[in-house]
C-alpha cells in the first residue's frame, strides 16, 4: 500500500523538478530533509544519503529518472526495501506534482508501521514547501 500525495504549482514541471536536481537544497524545501547528498547529481545509478530530521541518516540509490518528468529514490532497510517516488504533470500552465511512499519485503509491514505513519503526517507538509518553493522561483527576478 502506497502513502501518497499531491500538489498543484503555478510553475511548469521544468522550473518544479530543477528543484529536485539539488540534493543539498532539498533542505530548502522539504520541511523533513535535515539535510542529503547525491554526489553524482540526480541520474540513473546515483548513490548518496538522506539524513531526515527525525530518524537516521539513509543511504539512497536513484532507481529511476525521467528528465523533467519524475525520479524514484530506494533505500534498504532491514528485510525491507522503501522507495520514495516523485511525479510531475501539466495541467494547463500549471503542474500537479505527486510524492508516494512503497514498503516491499518480508518486514515492509513493520516498517509501513513504524515510519510510514510520521511520513504519511509529514507528506502535505513536503507537499506545501514544494509548492512555495516552485511558485516563488516563478516570481523571483
Amino acid at each position: 500500500m502506497q502513502i501518497k500525495a499531491s500538489v498543484e504549482i503555478n510553475a511548469e514541471p521544468d522550473r518544479v523538478f530543477r528543484l529536485y536536481q539539488d540534493a543539498t537544497r532539498w533542505v530548502d524545501w522539504d520541511p523533513e530533509v535535515a539535510a542529503a547528498s547525491l554526489p553524482d547529481g540526480l541520474k540513473l545509478g546515483a548513490k548518496g544519503w538522506l539524513k531526515p530530521k527525525s530518524g537516521p541518516k539513509a543511504n539512497i540509490q536513484i532507481v529511476e529518472v525521467t528528465q523533467g518528468l519524475s525520479f524514484s529514490v530506494q533505500t534498504r532497510l532491514p528485510l525491507c526495501r522503501m522507495w520514495f517516488g516523485h511525479s510531475l504533470s501539466s495541467s494547463s500552465g500549471s503542474t500537479v506534482a505527486t510524492h508516494w511512499v512503497e514498503f516491499k519485503g518480508p518486514l515492509s509491514f513493520l516498517f509501513r508501521y513504524l515510519v510510514g505513519r510520521s511520513i504519511q503526517a509529514s507528506l502535505p507538509n513536503t507537499m506545501l514547501g514544494l509548492k512555495r518553493a516552485s511558485e516563488t522561483r516563478v516570481s523571483a527576478p
